[in-house]
């Protein structure tokens, strides 16, 4: 056989190889978006027990997607939500009401005509907005503005919001970027504090965001959701300070 013979075979041995690996990372990630699906369920239940009235609690709104409401880690408590809830209760030594007013599968849209409805009538002691993930695939950066900025525009002064992930397993980062953008410009002339979530996320590159991602390779696991609440904390404590120093 010659060399050129030896090269083109092993080259359609390593193509087979890449092509069957594929079909099984999406096999994988098509079993996945089935189980988080049918985890969506048990999540609002578990949030709407942690919004019950207790007196002396401080209350923490959450407005979002699935990833507010924990989709991805291992139980909605290990989502991000329920970290800075937990951390909440840790530095103020109170008990700490969630009203996850987050639907799975939201996008601007839907914040205005579904979330911020149910937020009137609140009085939150903190509030946190973490949108735009799933508006990612359609992105209009005009639509994304109006839509971002009539959102803040109904939201409490001191509301931390957040960057967009990096989304370094996915091909649209360059998207993300330009949504960030839009994010800080807003938040910006609202006053808000902005989550720097893109760089957490994207700090070690594609491994590092696989071993942060559940097996739909979108939904952050429990160790993603550490990442998402370390990028909230420090603007929700700051905001906490703020009010009650």
């Amino acid at each position: 056989m010659s060399r050129a013979a030896r090269a083109l075979g092993l080259l359609a041995g390593g193509a087979a190889v890449l092509t069957g690996a594929g079909a099984l990372v999406q096999r994988r990630r098509r079993r996945w978006i089935t189980e988080l699906t049918n985890r969506i369920p048990a999540h609002h239940v578990y949030w709407r027990e942690r919004g019950r009235v207790r007196e002396g609690s401080l209350l923490y709104v959450a407005i979002g997607d699935s990833a507010a409401l924990g989709l991805g880690a291992s139980s909605p408590r290990a989502g991000y939500v329920g970290l800075v809830a937990d951390a909440l209760a840790a530095r103020t030594g109170r008990e700490v009401r969630v009203r996850n007013l987050s639907i799975d599968g939201a996008t601007l849209g839907v914040v205005l005509r579904e979330e911020l409805p149910r937020l009137a009538g609140l009085q939150p002691d903190v509030v946190t907005l973490g949108i735009g993930a799933n508006d990612i695939w359609t992105f209009d950066p005009v639509r994304f503005r109006d839509e971002y900025e009539r959102i803040c525009a109904a939201l409490p002064a001191d509301t931390v919001v957040s960057e967009l992930p990096s989304f370094s397993v996915l091909p649209v980062a360059g998207r993300a970027r330009a949504a960030n953008r839009i994010i800080h410009e807003v938040a910006e002339a609202h006053g808000f504090w902005v989550a720097p979530l893109y760089p957490v996320t994207g700090v070690g590159g594609v491994l590092d965001a696989l071993h942060g991602s559940a097996g739909d390779l979108f939904h952050p696991n429990d160790r993603g959701h550490s990442r998402w609440a370390d990028a909230f904390l420090p603007g929700v404590l700051a905001v906490l300070g703020r009010r009650y120093d």
